[in-house]
C-alpha cells in the first residue's frame, strides 16, 4: 500500500473528491479510488447493502464517487466491487462523513498470494480483514506515516493473523506490523468480530479514523462478510 503522495506523482490526474450535499437527517460519504500505481479506478461500484433506500453508485473517470442519503450517526458498511480488484467492505459511522475517503484498490491476486505465503488454504464461506496503522488522519489525500511494531488481537474469530512485509505481502515470520503498517486475518467466519491493536506507545483507536468506534478498552467491532475483504484504518500513538 504505497503512499498516495507517490500515487499522485505517478497518476497524473489530481485527486478530485466530488461535492455532496447533506441535510439535518442524512449524511453523504464521498471519496476517490486509485490503483496501486496511481491510476484512477473508473467503474468501481459502491453500495450500502444494508440500506435498501440508498442507491448504488460508480466511480467516475477520476475515480471519484459520492453516496448521499445515509442516516445520521449510524454504523454502516459500504461495499466496493470491481472485476479487477478484491471486493472490499468498509465499516464506518456516518458521523465521519466530513472525512473524505482516499482508497486504493487491492489486486485480486493478493489474497491468494497471502494464503500461499502462509501455507493456508482459503476456506469457502469465509471473509477476510486487512488493516493499516497510521499516525493520524489523511485529510487531503496525502498519507500520514504508518506505525510499525503494532500487534493485533482478535476476539470472536479464529482466522489466520498475519503481518505484511515491505512489499505488502504476508510474512509468515512477522509478529507485528512492519514499516508499512499493514496486516490482516484470513479465513474469518461471517459475523462481527472484535479486534484490538497495541502499539509500543500504547493502545490504538482512541481516535476514530476508518472503522466503527472502539469501546473503552480499545476493542473495535468489525463486520466480516462472506466473500468480502473488510478494510479498516486505525490511528496508533507514537513517541513525541
Amino acid at each position: 500500500m504505497s503512499s498516495l503522495a507517490l500515487l499522485l506523482l505517478v497518476g497524473c490526474k489530481p485527486l478530485v473528491v466530488p461535492p455532496c450535499s447533506e441535510t439535518s437527517e442524512t449524511a453523504c460519504f464521498k471519496g476517490v479510488f486509485r490503483s496501486l500505481l496511481g491510476a484512477p479506478i473508473e467503474g468501481m461500484q459502491i453500495c450500502a447493502p444494508e440500506l435498501a433506500e440508498v442507491d448504488c453508485t460508480e466511480t467516475d473517470a477520476n475515480g471519484g464517487w459520492r453516496l448521499p442519503g445515509l442516516p445520521r450517526d449510524t454504523n454502516v458498511v459500504l461495499t466496493a466491487e470491481h472485476e479487477k480488484y478484491v471486493p472490499s467492505a468498509f465499516p464506518q459511522n456516518t458521523e465521519m462523513s466530513w472525512y473524505d475517503w482516499y482508497k486504493v484498490g487491492v489486486p485480486k491476486s493478493s489474497l491468494e498470494m497471502n494464503a500461499n505465503r502462509l501455507d493456508v488454504e482459503q476456506r469457502a464461506g469465509t471473509g477476510s480483514l486487512l488493516f493499516l496503522t497510521w499516525e493520524g488522519l489523511n485529510t487531503d489525500g496525502i498519507d500520514t506515516p504508518n506505525v510499525k511494531d503494532v500487534e493485533l488481537t482478535v476476539r470472536g474469530g479464529d482466522g489466520r493473523v498475519f503481518y505484511a512485509n515491505g512489499l505488502g505481502l504476508a510474512d509468515a515470520g512477522a509478529t507485528a506490523t512492519q514499516g508499512n503498517g499493514l496486516g490482516g486475518v484470513l479465513n474469518l467466519d461471517p459475523g462481527i468480530i472484535e479486534v484490538r491493536l497495541e502499539a509500543p506507545e500504547g493502545r490504538c483507536a482512541d481516535e476514530t479514523i476508518f472503522h466503527y468506534p472502539a469501546d473503552a478498552d480499545g476493542w473495535i467491532p468489525v463486520p466480516i462478510l462472506e466473500g468480502w475483504n473488510t478494510a479498516i484504518d486505525v490511528q496508533c500513538p507514537v513517541a513525541p
